[in-house]
């Protein structure tokens, strides 16, 4: 990160963060402060992890808005990954649980 006024090392340090999934890793203008994030189009996806032999959250992209069954409403986020398998303890989001033993399979994989 220090080298990021290199402008080689700053694209690949914006596209290594902005492929996270989650929106956990987030760039922040170390001038201004401003985070800068992808602007992907709204869509949602399946996430499947064949390194790990299971299947994996929800991939909400784009700014969707999530309100839980209880109507409470959550920060909309460009990126977001929602549990599918059931095992997370940070529901609505995913926290890696669906690789734990045994992995959660949706048939896809």
């Amino acid at each position: 990160m220090k080298d990021t006024d290199d402008p080689k090392v700053r694209v690949q340090f914006l596209q290594q963060v902005g492929n996270c999934p989650s929106g956990r890793l987030i760039a922040v203008d170390k001038h201004d402060g401003e985070s800068i994030e992808p602007k992907p189009p709204h869509s949602i996806g399946l996430v499947e992890d064949p390194a790990q032999k299971c299947s994996g959250p929800l991939w909400v992209r784009g700014g969707i808005a999530l309100v839980g069954a209880n109507g409470q409403a959550y920060e909309i986020r460009n990126r977001m990954t929602l549990c599918r398998c059931g095992k997370s303890e940070n529901k609505p989001f995913c926290n890696g649980a669906h690789a734990a033993d045994p992995k959660f399979r949706d048939g896809l994989v």
